[in-house]
């Protein structure tokens, strides 16, 4: 049953990203896209975070300091994230995301949003409910584990 579970999930994972690369080429947005798995992650983290320091972000990815400030750096060399000096402690920088950093994940959610109805499409409302169930009780699942 496992490995039947593992081939569906690998074709969704293929559907999905065949679904976000063409809807990243129609929006437009095929620059905002370019960018590594590392640096989607340091932006969701900034974005969740609100204003995170760099000591944030290492405690949150359990990496060295270094290895943060080299991928903030890159963030905001290509303008997707900005840091401000904190007024309490003039050592500390928080980092936000600029208008193009949260633009990317606007898309990507757009483009997630876009697959799931094309999930969904075949299915009846009855069991695009069971669907969510099933999978809210998968991630609490997951989340525990």
């Amino acid at each position: 049953m496992e490995q039947l579970i593992v081939r569906y999930i690998n074709i969704l994972s293929d559907s999905m990203r065949q679904s976000m690369q063409k809807f990243k080429e129609e929006a437009g947005g095929s620059e905002l896209f370019n960018l590594t798995i590392t640096q989607l992650h340091y932006i969701h983290a900034i974005h969740e975070l609100k204003g995170p320091t760099l000591t944030d972000l290492v405690e949150r990815f359990n990496v060295q300091k270094s290895t943060v400030t080299a991928a903030v750096n890159r963030l905001v060399e290509r303008k997707y994230a900005y840091k401000v000096q904190s007024e309490q402690d003039l050592r500390v920088y928080h980092i936000y995301l600029s208008g193009q950093g949260q633009q990317m994940l606007d898309l990507e959610n757009k483009g997630y949003y876009n697959f799931a109805c094309k999930m969904t499409e075949c299915l009846t409302d009855s069991e695009t409910q069971v669907l969510t169930q099933l999978l809210n009780k998968v991630i609490q699942g997951v989340g525990n584990s």
